[in-house]
């Protein structure tokens, strides 16, 4: 067995992801993308001054960064494809667009609609986009060339090429809307507990992790004993089931990719491989000795205890504004934030016996610096439309 670390992530945004290669097949854990490098493009201008300015943002069509140390791996070796979170999902049409990837793609139900969603929703922007500042040409911005790159801020440089300059390798155009469609095609849906078989050899099995709607971690059973990939979980969760940790007994091999913050100071993540077991005719079981230190590797609870406060405090804020006749417009992150917002400021603006001829459910989505209102707003919202009425 051998694990490798391609990327440690940033987050629930941008994951880690990670390459297992157990028993002669190959599992990838996550295909996401960068979106905070979407932070470092400016809307094209139109005054020829800000183009000459070494300064300033790259002015031109935003490109996506991908993760780079995918490029080292031969796609057509790729077996499996586990995806943990709707945002693991958002990379992988640059994979199943080229001609020599066969691998089989699994995630939840909710994780590929959301991730589909989300997808359908970044292309839409992006050709909105084209449409007011025009179409370039199908090449590399001119301000990401090296001879450019050099006028850029050193934070602003480094950004682009990476902590250690390893280039511009993980840097693409935005996939199309039919390579979103085939994407999502190609991609095998399952229910939480659900076994799926792979080449009558591995036995597949997603479990909630508690972070997200659609989150999961991984359990892989072969022959030779079982693995379980533990993303980012927490126990108890306001937006979705609860952390499934019963799940975790039966592991021979734990593989922890959401480390706590503390942990991952610790973790060169960018040069986690760890080497092939040694025996490799059975994994060691020893999973009740991981049981009692499990806890401290998720997510701390804490962190969703201080959302919910600040959540009560938003409600506050929004019956204050409503009550004083004024509007209300809420930036939001993941979807699951959203739908709690839609049921907790209903439920504050029921009890608070204001008159409101209606009350129209209109949030916006805030992305890395970048707000819109989006394909994926409007389909959360019509799965909790809330209409009050005097």
């Amino acid at each position: 067995m051998k694990f490798t670390c391609l990327s440690k992530g940033q987050g629930y945004h941008f994951p880690p992801c990670h390459f297992l290669n157990v028993g002669g097949f190959q599992v990838l854990f996550d295909c996401p993308l960068d979106l905070s490098s979407l932070s470092i493009f400016s809307p094209l201008p139109t005054d020829p001054a800000f183009l000459s300015d070494g300064t300033s943002l790259i002015h031109a069509e935003p490109w996506y960064k991908t993760v780079e140390r995918l490029n080292l791996i031969n796609k057509s070796f790729i077996d499996v494809v586990l995806i943990t979170s709707p945002m693991g999902l958002l990379g992988l049409p640059y994979l199943t667009r080229e001609k020599d990837f066969s691998a089989k793609i699994y995630a939840t139900e909710a994780a590929a609609r959301l991730g589909q969603l989300i997808m359908q929703d970044l292309v839409a922007i992006h050709m909105e986009m084209r449409q007011f500042y025009g179409v370039e040409e199908a090449c590399f911005p001119e301000l990401m060339n090296w001879e450019k790159l050099e006028l850029l801020p050193l934070e602003l440089k480094e950004f682009v090429l990476g902590k250690h300059a390893t280039g511009l390798a993980g840097w693409m155009q935005l996939y199309s809307a039919a390579e979103v469609k085939s994407c999502i095609d190609k991609v095998h849906c399952l229910k939480y507990a659900e076994e799926s078989c792979y080449n009558g050899t591995l036995t597949l099995k997603a479990f909630s992790s508690g972070v997200e709607v659609g989150a999961c971690n991984w359990t892989i059973v072969s022959p030779k004993g079982s693995i379980t990939y533990l993303s980012g979980s927490i126990f108890s969760s306001e937006t979705a089931m609860s952390f499934d940790y019963i799940s975790l007994q039966k592991s021979d091999v734990l593989l922890y990719s959401g480390y706590a913050p503390s942990d991952i100071d610790n973790v060169d993540g960018d040069n986690c491989v760890s080497s092939p077991a040694k025996n490799d005719s059975s994994y060691p079981s020893g999973s009740d000795m991981f049981m009692e230190d499990t806890e401290k590797y998720l997510l701390d609870p804490s962190e969703y205890n201080e959302e919910t406060e600040k959540m009560n405090f938003l409600c506050s804020c929004v019956l204050d504004s409503v009550n004083a006749g004024g509007s209300v417009l809420i930036p939001i992150g993941r979807p699951g934030i959203m739908l709690q917002l839609l049921e907790n400021v209903g439920l504050s603006l029921e009890s608070s016996n204001l008159k409101l001829k209606s009350y129209w459910p209109f949030l916006m989505l805030y992305q890395n610096g970048c707000a819109s209102v989006n394909r994926t707003s409007y389909m959360l919202v019509n799965l909790y439309f809330l209409m009050l009425s005097c």
